[in-house]
């Protein structure tokens, strides 16, 4: 059988319906433990992959979630606090093991997650571009990086080019924010 395309077109009521959702996991997420949460993104990006059989759609959506999440984990990104704990916060709706569809129902069972996470890398794109960039500046930032030199030089070569995309990264916020208010 050949390859089919679907699409799918969420109108402003259908996404003002999931942004309503992602708003009420964002209050919810003041009263819940940030690590529980983080977890609970694990869980769903581990249940996801062990599924048999997942469309494509809902492969992509996770991998921008693990990317979430190792954003918010990764210690030589250094996350500023409050934008950590907006990701945090964002992140509440997969702790809801009552989500809108049942993560079991095969083929169709991540589609809200898919929508919601979307929603999620949507609002901090600025963020997991430079996170993605720095990710990979850090793989091939050293040739021989078990070498007592390549260990020393590192952390400041990271924290500069950390620093780089930082201004970056507020940059493409500031024009973001400006599309948003036109």
């Amino acid at each position: 059988m050949a390859a089919m395309t679907l699409k799918i077109n969420l109108d402003e009521k259908d996404v003002a319906y999931f942004r309503n959702l992602h708003r009420d996991s964002r209050k919810r997420a003041s009263q819940e433990n940030a690590a529980e949460i983080l977890t609970a993104g694990k869980k769903l990006i581990a249940s996801v992959r062990a599924a048999p059989k997942r469309p494509s759609f809902v492969d992509e959506a996770v991998t921008a979630l693990e990317d979430m999440i190792q954003m918010v984990e990764d210690e030589d990104w250094a996350l500023p606090k409050a934008t950590a704990n907006d990701a945090i916060a964002a992140l509440a709706y997969f702790s809801n093991p009552e989500d809108m569809i049942p993560d079991a129902v095969p083929g169709l069972g991540f589609l809200d997650d898919a929508i919601m996470i979307k929603i999620v890398e949507q609002e901090f794109e600025p963020e997991l571009w430079g996170y993605r960039k720095f990710r990979g500046f850090r793989a091939g930032a050293e040739q021989r990086p078990w070498t007592a030199i390549a260990k020393g030089r590192l952390p400041a070569r990271l924290a500069s080019y950390r620093a780089e995309l930082r201004a970056r990264i507020e940059e493409k916020k500031r024009r973001q924010q400006a599309r948003i208010t036109r």
